[in-house]
């Protein structure tokens, strides 16, 4: 792992490579490594650490009584995992979070994180602002997801995004089945608005 690498992370911008190695190695076993298709938290789960992944890819995923998935989003290193959810008063994740590939996370517990967030204001300041943005996007998935039609999520996504997943996952990403995805790709290319 590099240390430098994580200096550029939005969160530890302006730590030291000390601080954040004070961080990472704040006890013995800190660092677990998942493989792919692992679940690193499971939805109702209580969260009493975060988690810095610092290799690797995460989605978050929420399945309903009915088995039905929805992806909330793809997580990429370096980031931290779990901040939302440590200082909640229902401290339970709301989601499953499963590895896209082989991961590393180093877990830090909420004692050593609030002291860490004390003595250093600015990784405090980056945290609350991660926490702020987290809330923006889920306001924005709550209001894609139900307030916009199929086709006009479609061309948001492909407006956002430079190739489409298979049709199973962006399904999943977008909440619907995939007959109605079919659908939908199809009328949104016989209107000429997508070419593939």
């Amino acid at each position: 792992m590099n240390l430098h690498e994580l200096q550029k992370c939005d969160f530890f911008k302006g730590l030291s490579e000390e601080d954040i190695a004070n961080l990472l190695f704040s006890y013995p076993g800190a660092l677990r490594q998942y493989k792919e298709g692992d679940y690193v938290a499971h939805q109702g789960e209580i969260c009493d650490k975060i988690a810095i992944m610092t290799k690797g890819s995460v989605c978050s995923v929420m399945i309903n009584d009915y088995g039905k998935e929805l992806i909330l989003a793809n997580i990429e290193s370096p980031s931290i995992l779990g901040y939302t959810y440590i200082f909640a008063t229902n401290n339970k994740f709301n989601v499953n979070i499963i590895a896209k590939t082989d991961c590393d996370l180093y877990f830090i517990e909420k004692e050593k994180l609030l002291t860490f967030l004390h003595e250093r204001p600015i990784f405090m300041q980056s945290y609350l602002r991660g926490m702020a943005d987290i809330s923006l996007r889920v306001f924005k998935r709550i209001f894609d997801l139900n307030l916009h039609k199929l086709k006009q999520r479609l061309l948001s996504y492909m407006e956002q995004h430079d190739e489409l997943p298979k049709q199973e996952e962006l399904a999943k990403q977008l909440g619907v089945t995939r007959p109605s995805l079919s659908r939908a790709l199809a009328e949104l290319k016989r209107d000429g608005l997508i070419k593939k």
